[in-house]
């Protein structure tokens, strides 16, 4: 972090006791943002390559007017559902607690004047 990005009176992020707890915050949020992202990206990404593959028939009929497309379709639409479902709940589980307690310290420490109550 640069020494102009930080507000006027602030101390160097290492030298602060909640480092390792902000440390711990950002690696579990960000391998929560990987997992949504890969999971997002798998979604379209399996019928993209199912229509590529040659013996493949997204067309082929399943049952009454469904084809196999509209399937794969459906059951991609649902897992981009359900990881946004997932991706919000292991955020409130895991990030919004610690996140919480950091707010709170943050606010009963005189030496961050900028903190939200």
């Amino acid at each position: 972090m640069y020494t102009q990005d930080r507000p006027p009176g602030s101390r160097p992020l290492e030298a602060t006791p909640d480092h390792l707890a902000l440390q711990h915050l950002r690696r579990t949020s960000g391998r929560l943002r990987v997992r949504l992202l890969a999971l997002n990206l798998a979604a379209p990404g399996v019928p993209f390559l199912l229509a590529l593959i040659p013996g493949i028939r997204l067309g082929a009929p399943v049952s009454g007017p469904y084809t196999l497309g509209l399937l794969v379709l459906g059951i991609a639409t649902l897992t981009v559902v359900v990881a946004a479902l997932w991706y919000e709940r292991a955020c409130r589980t895991h990030c919004d607690p610690r996140a919480d307690e950091l707010r709170r310290r943050a606010a009963a420490s005189e030496s961050v004047p900028w903190a939200r109550p």
